[in-house]
């Protein structure tokens, strides 16, 4: 089966570019390490956060054409520069932040921040992590370690932990044994780990409680597992659909709802790293292998016959992981490359019917005409 779509000959959306000549980042962009900066989403509207500048949470805003860079809780704790395990913003008020074996938390509004040790063991690191439980301060760690009696360095195996942290020491909740192969996926509210030592694994599904549950895409991945092979589930934040990367077959979409085609079906040679936006309406990924690999987006809406929207490129140049992020009102996708940031408003763009509708109800609008015109996907018979 073909693939829903190619990036061949698609059209561009240009960005803002911001360089850090002129000392606009200070002396603190070059002791982070690197030439770009690690980002991530951060509650205060039209801005991201990065741990890589003045051993801070550093604020950057876009004010009109400019942007703009606080620093908040410096030098609070031993140095945080460096990256690490970013995760969606936990509350109105407070971002979290993991490194090594140390998560953190960040509350701007009543200005205290809190640290604490996860992984008690020097050979244990943190991998991922998801909320749990906002108001019981209920937190997810996939914590990978030494498999104790092996004499091979490299021998890891992982562990999936519920853990409370409304206290000064983390209180462990719940265990689950991951092995060396098993992958680990939050969908909304619950979790999918798939053991990929087995031969055609089911995909298991967890609550938050690291209860058994269901979910409706579990059951679709499941009953089309021996004609799918993936990695990586990217779910989106309320339609029906999930893609599926990190396989032979490269992004593969699956739907879950009964007035829709189910099967699962190609969506984009090659393509990796896909991120939605908070609001649903876009999706940003990268096609081909580094260093070629290049930055695209798609709009996605219910009037697509698949959801998804036509490939547009946004840069000749790809974002490595933990190195872009969502940022709301307006909803604008910002990356980090090389000496450069980028970003992409995508609500405040120049286009016919600006003030009648959104650019994303443009687009969506122009694109469906094309789709119908060319006869792709079941328009226009």
């Amino acid at each position: 089966m073909e693939p829903l779509y190619n990036v061949k000959e698609v059209p561009e959306l240009k960005p803002q570019e911001f360089k850090p000549g002129g000392g606009l980042f200070g002396t603190g962009w070059m002791t982070a390490g690197a030439n770009n900066i690690s980002l991530f989403p951060v509650p205060q509207a039209n801005t991201v956060g990065t741990n890589s500048i003045h051993n801070a949470i550093t604020l950057i805003s876009f004010p009109g054409k400019r942007m703009s860079m606080d620093n908040y809780f410096k030098n609070a704790v031993d140095d945080i520069r460096g990256g690490g395990i970013y995760i969606p913003v936990i509350s109105k008020d407070i971002i979290g932040l993991g490194q090594v074996r140390r998560f953190m938390t960040f509350d701007f509004k009543k200005k205290t921040h809190r640290k604490h040790r996860i992984a008690m063991s020097i050979s244990e690191d943190i991998l991922k992590i998801a909320v749990a439980d906002v108001r019981q301060n209920l937190f997810l760690f996939e914590i990978e370690g030494h498999r104790g009696k092996s004499p091979d360095a490299w021998d890891t195996e992982s562990s999936l932990l519920l853990m409370d942290l409304s206290a000064e020491r983390p209180k462990l909740i719940k265990e689950i044994p991951m092995g060396d192969a098993v992958v680990w996926s939050v969908v909304g509210d619950k979790n999918f780990l798939r053991n990929f030592s087995e031969k055609n694994p089911n995909l298991q599904v967890y609550d938050m409680n690291l209860e058994p549950s269901q979910h409706p895409l579990a059951d679709e991945i499941n009953k089309h597992k021996g004609n799918i092979d993936f990695m990586r589930i990217y779910v989106h934040p309320v339609l029906p659909i999930a893609i599926l990367t990190g396989g032979k077959q490269g992004a593969t979409l699956i739907r879950w709802r009964s007035d829709k085609n189910s099967a699962p079906t190609p969506l984009i040679t090659r393509a990796k790293q896909f991120s939605f936006s908070p609001d649903g309406k876009w999706i940003t990924f990268q096609v081909g292998s580094l260093p070629d690999a290049k930055t695209y987006l798609m709009p996605v809406s219910e009037k697509y016959p698949n959801y998804l929207g036509s490939p547009i490129m946004l840069l000749d140049d790809y974002f490595n992981d933990n190195k872009s992020a969502w940022a709301t009102n307006p909803t604008s996708f910002v990356g980090s490359s090389g000496e450069s940031l980028y970003r992409w408003d995508l609500e405040n763009q120049d286009f016919p019917g600006k003030g009648k509708m959104s650019f994303h109800d443009y687009v969506v609008q122009e694109d469906l005409k094309k789709l119908t015109k060319e006869k792709r996907q079941g328009l226009g018979k």
